[in-house]
């Protein structure tokens, strides 16, 4: 749901200048209070305003209106402008909507109206903002629906009528559009996101200096529409108009790596580190990632290095292993092997890292070196896959001809469910070697 960009919460401040214009302008055409509405609005109803006694002065309001001899004439108007008033004062939002509709409706149906343009134009911005807050406020799915309808329908009479839309107006326009298009998350109304687009842009060109919610608004409307090359475009300038955003920079690198471009997202990373932003350890260890995953294993590694020795990576066990395999991946063995065993005094209790030390001395062909690690691993709980530490320490053992550790690590695997079956198989395995190791003995 995009921010709701409305002044709600300042139309009882407002409507009380709005409606002092609307009974000068209406004095002008003609039109005046009967001489008892006056006197209700100048003593009864102003006392009870200045005391905030808000439910008195509404008490008093509707008996007024009750009184009136004609309930389509000018009073009656006036004195729902003033009830709306009241209503918002009070922060019943969606109770000022009748009444502000009332008042509207009566002033239309005369020519020329009771009020002035202005004031009209001041009631229907209101009205299609209260509208607004009622569709996405509301859980009743025909609720949203109207109360969308009937703000579209506000904001286009207040389009229409004024001769010098602002950025504001269009912003809240687009607002309404995007978020009624956008109700199910699961099917947005692209068509109506493209409006949306539209009106951003018509607003973005009535000013020098656009406000930031409006290019927001343009971006998250490019992404939903799949226009994802310009959205990076908007993005590279807003990063350059307002470098210290950490958001702005965030979605830079974000967009880079969806569309594919990882030297970009590198970059954007980079620079925006340059501006004191994404430097916590998951940012610098996010980086690594990206590095990694290009096979950038040198820079990865390097970068590795750098943040668990000064803590700006943090030190757990996985970015330790990261670490060892980058080096793998540069060929570099023992180097990886010796990040391995610094890596086993910072956890001590890790049977997966003596394990991964032991599976790379069992790529270098190095079985003996390989097999203390493995009864390390067994000691420390067998890893993450305990039942792959034992068979693997049971084929080594074997290799070795230590056949009775063999046996013992087969039979530890055959009580895993995991190495159940394969424990069954190594363990025939070798129970036939010591049966004919054994026969060989007895005949020397």
């Amino acid at each position: 749901m995009f921010p709701i960009f409305t002044r709600v919460r300042q139309f009882g401040l407002v409507a009380l200048a709005i409606l002092t214009a609307t009974i000068a302008s209406a004095q002008s055409r003609d039109y005046s209070l009967t001489d008892s509405t006056s006197e209700f609005l100048s003593t009864a109803y102003k006392t009870a305003i200045e005391a905030k006694n808000f439910d008195t002065a509404l008490a008093g309001i509707n008996a007024q209106i009750a009184k009136l001899s004609d309930p389509s004439g000018y009073d009656a108007a006036v004195l729902n402008q003033f009830k709306a008033q009241v209503l918002l004062q009070k922060g019943s939002f969606t109770e000022s909507i009748v009444p502000l509709e009332t008042a509207l409706r009566l002033s239309d149906a005369k020519s020329p109206s009771f009020f002035e343009e202005r004031a009209i134009l001041e009631t229907v911005y209101f009205l299609s903002q209260l509208y607004f807050q009622e569709a996405t406020s509301s859980k009743n799915p025909a609720h949203v629906k109207r109360s969308y309808e009937l703000s579209e329908s506000y904001i286009k009479r207040w389009i229409s009528m004024n001769k010098k839309p602002n950025p504001e107006v269009m912003l809240f326009y687009a607002s309404l559009l995007y978020n009624r298009a956008t109700q199910d998350g699961d099917d947005p109304d692209l068509a109506s996101i493209g409006k949306a687009l539209e009106v951003v842009d018509e607003g973005l060109r009535m000013s020098t200096r656009p406000k930031d919610h409006l290019y927001i608004l343009k971006l998250v409307c490019l992404q939903h529409l799949g226009r994802n090359a310009e959205a990076i475009e908007l993005l590279e300038l807003l990063v350059v108009q307002q470098p210290s955003s950490r958001n702005y920079w965030q979605q830079l690198v974000a967009l880079y790596l969806g569309q594919g471009q990882d030297i970009r997202a590198i970059l954007a990373f980079e620079r925006g580190q340059a501006n004191g932003f994404m430097t916590g350890p998951k940012d610098n260890y996010n980086l690594v990632g990206i590095h990694f995953n290009i096979g950038q294993y040198e820079r990865a590694a390097e970068l590795l290095e750098k943040g668990l020795a000064d803590g700006s990576i943090e030190s757990e066990e996985k970015n330790w292993e990261l670490l060892a395999y980058s080096y793998q991946q540069l060929n570099r063995d023992f180097k990886a092997i010796d990040t391995l065993k610094r890596a086993t005094k910072v956890f001590p209790a890790s049977g997966q890292l003596e394990y991964l030390i032991a599976q790379n001395y069992y790529t270098m062909e190095k079985m003996a070196e390989a097999l203390p690690h493995l009864e390390a691993a067994v000691r420390k709980g067998g890893g993450n896959r305990p039942h792959q530490t034992y068979l693997f320490l049971a084929f080594v053992a074997y290799d070795l001809k230590k056949f009775d550790l063999a046996l013992k690590a087969a039979e530890d695997a055959i009580a895993t469910e995991d190495g159940k079956a394969e424990g069954e198989r190594m363990k025939q395995s070798i129970l036939d070697v010591i049966r004919e190791r054994d026969a060989k003995l007895q005949k020397s």
